[in-house]
């Protein structure tokens, strides 16, 4: 028997070039989507240029200023329940846009939230929002409306 001399040769590991290399196309990547919506866009814009028609083009929304918004909730004078709530979905809406923690989520140092706290904050602000479009600006149907759907918890002791 012939004993052959094998070279073992060591193999790199090549997983993170791949994930390096993933996360860069992610970076470098445009949601289909926004694609989709301004080749849309931009074929409007030509077969406006052949026909000699005009297109109206959006612009976009410009943020609420969150200051201003924290300013007439907070400072102001004092508000009907309707307008509180009102002001307060503004404000709710204006952070998550802007990409900043839901306020209407638990916080603090050592919190951490859940799938489930989410969920809740999901349904408070949308059965807020069916009391404020339910009430079509009358502060006593609102709260009446408020009350109506809200759960008492007992406390327990």
């Amino acid at each position: 028997m012939v004993e052959e001399n094998k070279i073992i040769e060591p193999v790199e590991d090549t997983s993170t070039d791949y994930i390096e290399a993933l996360t860069q196309l992610k970076q470098n990547s445009v949601d289909r989507s926004k694609y989709d919506a301004l080749r849309a866009e931009n074929k409007k814009l030509i077969n406006s240029i052949v026909n000699g028609t005009t297109v109206e083009v959006e612009q976009p929304k410009s943020k609420a200023d969150i200051q201003a918004l924290r300013n007439e909730l907070f400072n102001d004078e004092p508000k009907s329940n309707l307008e509180y709530i009102t002001k307060a979905l503004e404000l709710r809406d204006a952070l998550i846009e802007n990409g900043e923690t839901d306020p209407f989520l638990p916080q603090g140092s050592q919190i951490t939230a859940t799938d489930e706290d989410v969920a809740n904050a999901n349904r408070l602000a949308e059965g807020l929002k069916h009391c404020v479009e339910y009430a079509e600006g009358d502060n006593a149907v609102f709260t009446n409306e408020l009350q109506r759907i809200t759960q008492d918890v007992r406390i327990r002791r």
